[in-house]
């Protein structure tokens, strides 16, 4: 008998998707995900639907097409079908990365430097509209500024915190890591998160834990393993962040890794990386969350 997903709640759903993954006790960590989804150029920031079958990621160079867009694949069995750029929200001229998935699945975060924005790169969103993703409308301050913001992410019960990266004045040099809270529907002024998780290297991609207490960050800080590394920082009962922690060997390599992402259910834990055993540039890696998930 065929299973029939949608029947199933979201999480019940994956579970069953990701049931047919198992792990010896030899298993070398982490995995690649292969050669349909990784190709010889970039391949990197994951975003996945609610129950898991679907996922979004920046390619660059498919389809006959030089440079950044935005592909989806779905979930067969136990692989991917071939990606496919998303037109809806991918142009010819611009470049467009990073997407990422509201929790319900209706709406789609990307970064570009299109036409119209505020500044050097700005974050959109298209919505899910009548089976189709419509043309990405611009987020505006406080998230945008005239700078370069990306990397968005959310946390809460209701979505109601922003993490993201920007260049704008205030910092502590490049790229940091800045929030917004909704209030009564409205993003109140960016706040910098302080020299604890920013300093005068870049820190980008604030990934948040599932009890928003956590961001993991990928920085360039000099006691890192090599290039870019994924870290942790935790906030305390006071709201302060605390310094970051390095995620160790089983993330980290003497190559890029960056831009993490979870499943769903938070039991696996994706990164982009130019680690040695991919198929070139940045691939899409994986591995339990269970592994890390300790490290604060």
């Amino acid at each position: 008998m065929k299973l029939d997903c949608r029947a199933l709640l979201p999480m019940t759903c994956l579970c069953l998707l990701l049931s047919s993954i198992s792990f010896s006790q030899t298993e070398s960590f982490p995995i690649n995900m292969g050669s349909v989804i990784n190709t010889a150029a970039r391949d990197a920031e994951p975003t996945f639907t609610p129950d898991g079958q679907t996922m979004y990621f920046n390619c660059f160079d498919r389809q006959g097409k030089v440079g950044g867009d935005i592909c989806v694949t779905e979930r067969i069995g136990d692989g991917w079908t071939d990606p496919e750029i998303v037109d809806a929200v991918s142009t010819d001229d611009y470049v467009e990365v990073e997407p990422l998935l509201s929790p319900d699945g209706s709406q789609l975060y990307i970064m570009s430097n299109r036409p119209g924005g505020h500044g050097s790169t700005d974050i959109w969103v298209s919505d899910w509209e009548n089976d189709h993703w419509s043309e990405p409308s611009n987020l505006d301050a406080p998230i945008n500024s005239p700078y370069s913001d990306h990397c968005l992410y959310f946390a809460g019960e209701n979505s109601e915190f922003a993490y993201w990266t920007s260049t704008r004045p205030g910092g502590f040099g490049g790229n940091d890591i800045w929030m917004s809270e909704k209030v009564n529907g409205t993003w109140t002024d960016a706040v910098n998160l302080g020299a604890n998780v920013n300093s005068a290297v870049s820190e980008h991609h604030s990934l948040p834990s599932e009890d928003g207490r956590s961001l993991y960050v990928t920085t360039t800080r000099d006691e890192g393993f090599g290039g870019e590394d994924i870290y942790v920082t935790t906030r305390d009962d006071n709201g302060s962040w605390s310094t970051l922690t390095n995620l160790g060997p089983e993330v980290n390599s003497d190559q890029y890794d960056r831009c993490p992402a979870f499943s769903p259910d938070f039991e696996y834990f994706f990164f982009d990386s130019e680690r040695k055993g991919g198929y070139g540039n940045k691939d899409l890696w994986y591995l339990p969350y269970s592994r890390i998930e300790h490290i604060r």
